[in-house]
């Protein structure tokens, strides 16, 4: 289950993430098993990000960093991903 805090940063919009991964680079954020379908996190610095079984779908990801990411079992499915980069992302069972 996603942690609570992570979530609540996350939901200040990116500015305030990529700031707070900026000054936490050793935290691995943890958003697993949440419904964030059809947000906007353009741009999100989300590397080594737990994101096990998150629900993406319609989500734009343009220029997103998921970088060794664990996407496995997420739902993609319809995701803007231009630009994004998932060098060594774990996207088995993904629904891409």
């Amino acid at each position: 289950m996603a942690n609570p805090e992570h979530l609540n940063i996350l939901k200040q919009g990116v500015t305030v993430w990529n700031q707070w991964r900026k000054e936490n680079p050793d935290i691995i954020p943890d958003l697993s098993n949440v419904d964030l379908s059809g947000i906007n996190p353009s741009g999100t610095a989300l590397p080594r990000a737990d994101l096990k079984g998150v629900d993406l779908s319609g989500a734009n990801l343009t220029g997103a960093n998921l970088r060794l990411a664990n996407l496995s079992n997420a739902n993609l499915n319809s995701a803007n991903l231009r630009g994004a980069n998932l060098r060594g992302a774990n996207l088995r069972g993904a629904n891409l």
